[in-house]
């Protein structure tokens, strides 16, 4: 194409005449039929392990490849049980990214814990491990790591801070399902790990989650956290806790069981599914790289496979002439691609990590302990990646046709963008419609 034809934003034609959506999740009809079969025989609940908790369990376990595999009811609570089961004390500290969903952090308040952010790899947003040692105090229990839109964080510098210190380590994998560090997937490296199993997720229950660990006591003190009863009677059987097995904790964090069907058979096509987002993602990588202002996300040597959660490649907007991120998506948008913006702020950013005033009934560290407060520019790669990151979404099903018109897109707007860039200094940038 004639990447100097009028741009849309401009009033030209767009690029993309059709909408290019990601439809997910992608159930089929033998899902459907799975789960209502649980609904026709009033399988709807269940007091022990058992149907297709069970069945999920085993299957998840022998595919990450740990001793044990538990379903709750989201990912929220697989990290909250993770915390409780390593044995947060009040006043411990927990080193954890900034750059992360909310849920991987905020449970460490409620185990009465106090979470130190880290700073992120600009590149990848990922937790920058080469960082942590420089945060260990006597207090700290754990590091936490979320690896990101499915690329896994560099785990071996990470466990080796963790053995050189005595830490635990958590592992978020929320956004990484099937992913592989060094040839190892995800789940299985640290000491305990969380995985979300909400409606975006590569696998999903549309509401779920599941703890996994090689770990006896951390997966006991998981099921007396969340399972009582049947389950619990069950699960715990050391001399150490087996008598409070009949009670628990008293709170029910079980999975639904047609939950558990649908993610059972989600995970079943994980790894035909991440073939095909593989694929996408490397066929528009492979034209992003020949444009000047956009950087392909980044692929480290440890990074073996990737899940492709969300993909992100990084605005420079200095290849541009300066032309603002904010009127470069916007011109992409015009010619019809699917783009956007991270829409949230790494943690430190948030009043809940920087008001004075911040308290909850349920947070009190330990003596001589303070709730640590953040300011803007103080962990500056992490907003440095949020404020150059472009997000696409990925694709289910064979697009690499489809995505040529995007990689046009992305040629038509950096072809223009000293137009642009005239325009938006002169405050002539104009509103797109609807």
């Amino acid at each position: 194409m004639n990447v100097t034809e009028k741009l849309a934003l401009l009033g030209g034609t767009p690029v993309i005449k059709s909408s290019l959506e990601e439809r997910w999740p992608a159930f089929c009809e033998s899902d459907v039929e799975a789960a209502a079969e649980l609904v026709r025989r009033g399988e709807i609940s269940y007091n022990g392990r058992e149907g297709t908790v069970r069945d999920l369990e085993e299957h998840f376990r022998e595919y990450v490849g740990t001793r044990y595999a538990l379903a709750v009811n989201s990912g929220t609570s697989a990290l909250h049980s993770a915390f409780f089961a390593i044995g947060l004390q009040p006043g411990d500290e927990v080193l954890a990214p900034t750059y992360t969903f909310h849920a991987t952090v905020m449970p460490v308040f409620v185990c009465n814990a106090v979470p130190v952010l880290v700073d992120a790899e600009a590149d990848t947003g990922n937790i920058d491990p080469t960082l942590l040692e420089s945060h260990v105090t006597a207090r700290t229990k754990a590091i936490v790591a979320t690896h990101l839109n499915g690329y896994p964080v560099d785990m071996a510098t990470i466990l080796s801070v963790a053995r050189k210190h005595g830490l635990w380590v958590i592992e978020d994998c929320s956004q990484a399902h099937g992913a592989e560090c060094d040839g190892r997937r995800v789940g299985g490296l640290g000491d305990v790990a969380a995985f979300s199993m909400q409606s975006r997720k590569q696998v999903t229950a549309g509401a779920g989650g599941i703890l996994t660990t090689n770990d006896d006591r951390v997966h006991e003190r998981a099921v007396l956290f969340g399972h009582s009863l049947n389950r619990s009677v069950e699960a715990v059987v050391s001399d150490e806790y087996r008598r409070f097995a009949s009670t628990g904790l008293g709170l029910n964090l079980r999975m639904h069981p047609v939950a558990a069907v649908l993610a059972d058979r989600t995970l079943a096509r994980l790894d035909e599914l991440l073939k095909v987002r593989e694929a996408n993602c490397a066929h528009l990588d492979a034209m992003l790289s020949r444009i000047d202002g956009v950087h392909p996300p980044v692929r480290r040597p440890h990074m073996t496979r990737i899940a492709h959660y969300s993909h992100q490649p990084l605005y420079r907007q200095e290849e541009l002439g300066d032309l603002s991120i904010g009127t470069f998506v916007r011109a992409l948008a015009a010619e019809g691609v699917p783009v956007s913006r991270p829409k949230s702020p790494p943690l430190h950013q948030e009043p809940a990590f920087q008001d004075p005033e911040w308290k909850l009934d349920t947070y009190h560290p330990g003596p001589g302990n303070s709730y640590r407060r953040y300011r803007d520019g103080q962990l500056p790669n992490s907003e440095t990646y949020v404020a150059t990151a472009l997000r696409l979404p990925v694709f289910s099903r064979d697009v690499r046709g489809e995505l040529d018109a995007v990689g046009e897109a992305f040629e038509k707007v950096t072809q223009q963008a000293g137009l642009l860039r005239d325009l938006e200094r002169a405050g002539c940038v104009p509103v797109p419609t609807a």
